[in-house]
């Protein structure tokens, strides 16, 4: 089953991410994937301190065209290396396909 979520901290949108099985994938603008996010998985299951508001694919597309899930390489540049070497990295489409597959 795969869900699509907007993740928040308070009002500043952080993540697209997609809840499939028991993994957080969130969508790295950078390089146009869903990554396996551990920290947002921990925080989804156990801390529960950020927002997750279901979304649908049309509003996926949509807040992932907003530059939602860009990340500042300057600030993060340990992480978004790491993304580009991912070769685990899902396709949005794959992802998308996966929930519509799961609605059908």
């Amino acid at each position: 089953m795969t869900r699509l979520f907007l993740v928040k901290d308070g009002e500043n949108e952080l993540w697209v991410a997609a809840l499939v099985d028991e993994d957080v994938w969130t969508y790295v603008g950078n390089t146009g994937k869903f990554h396996l996010n551990e920290g947002a998985r921990h925080d989804y299951y156990f801390l529960n301190q950020l927002q997750y508001a279901d979304i649908g694919i049309a509003e996926a597309k949509r807040l992932i065209r907003a530059g939602v899930g860009m990340v500042a390489e300057d600030e993060l540049p340990d992480s978004v290396r790491r993304w580009r070497a991912d070769t685990k990295g899902m396709d949005p489409e794959v992802v998308f396909a996966s929930m519509a597959a799961d609605l059908a």
